[in-house]
């Protein structure tokens, strides 16, 4: 059963999640938190597989994006930084109250796993998979690929953010981008670690999470999350434990998964339930 909710967040603006009942629960509930600028309906083939297998699933759009553009009056504008401390708790904070005997655990698709290190009682997850998650530092990539990094993070970025505007979809081939969502996606690209607008360093909430934790690297994701990448936020939570997989496409059957390619129908079944393997046993 699919059922859209609205989930209201501290600052009271209004999310809109989509809601994936089994027929049969296993006793889980899996949060999928998306990519950068990447709508929640990007994720359905892959909640409903799941969904299948007896999880519940949670999919939603971030604040000033997708079906949850409509701001409130005193809410935060859309930001990264928003998005971890309040979008990404409150969905947490409204499937803890609505499925209480069920055990939750989280998927995070690039800058969704980036951010389970400032929702504010990550904990709560008591496992949580990576899908291309990322450290963005532009140090991370390989030699050849650090000078376009550079560029973005120093150049391309700042550029629209300073004629006050956001990133247009055809830049990245994703959803607009809020220009307070390009601003701390510069700073954190340009930061050995992840900071706030003051500047202030975020450790505790990744030293904080201690549930268990897969990180899967695409061999052929040069551009977005590079292993060396997925690798580098790994190291963050250094108090969960935590393995890394880097999936080639030729060992899979495909000619390429890249950044976006791990959700799509092409991707094979086999991967998928590796991962649904992983979430039954890990929470």
């Amino acid at each position: 059963m699919l059922n859209t909710v609205e989930i209201e967040t501290l600052d009271g603006y209004q999310l809109v999640a989509s809601e994936f009942k089994p027929e049969f629960s296993n006793g889980r509930v899996v949060i999928i938190n998306g990519a950068t600028g990447v709508l929640r309906k990007y994720y359905q083939l892959y909640a409903e597989f799941l969904c299948k297998q007896g999880f519940t699933i949670i999919t939603y759009d971030y604040r000033g994006i997708g079906d949850s553009k409509q701001a409130s009056v005193n809410a935060k504008p859309a930001s990264m930084i928003h998005w971890g401390q309040l979008d990404m708790d409150a969905v947490l904070t409204w499937t803890q109250s609505h499925y209480p005997r069920l055990k939750i655990a989280g998927v995070g698709h690039s800058i969704g796993g980036q951010l389970l290190g400032i929702t504010p009682n990550n904990n709560r997850y008591e496992s949580f998979l990576n899908i291309a998650a990322q450290q963005i530092h532009w140090k991370n990539w390989g030699r050849k690929d650090q000078p376009l990094s550079v560029l973005f993070f120093y150049c391309v970025l700042p550029l629209f953010y300073s004629a006050n505007k956001g990133l247009p979809k055809w830049v990245l081939g994703a959803e607009y981008l809020p220009k307070h969502v390009i601003r701390d996606w510069s700073r954190f690209g340009r930061k050995p670690f992840y900071t706030d607008d003051q500047g202030n360093e975020l450790h505790d909430g990744y030293h904080r999470y201690t549930g268990n934790m897969r990180f899967y690297a695409m061999a052929d994701d040069n551009r977005f999350a590079p292993p060396s990448c997925v690798k580098a936020l790994q190291q963050h939570f250094k108090n969960a434990p935590s393995d890394m997989i880097v999936v080639d496409p030729k060992q899979v059957g495909v000619r390429s998964i890249d950044h976006f390619g791990f959700f799509k129908r092409s991707m094979p079944e086999s991967v998928w339930q590796d991962t649904s393997n992983w979430l039954a046993s890990s929470s």
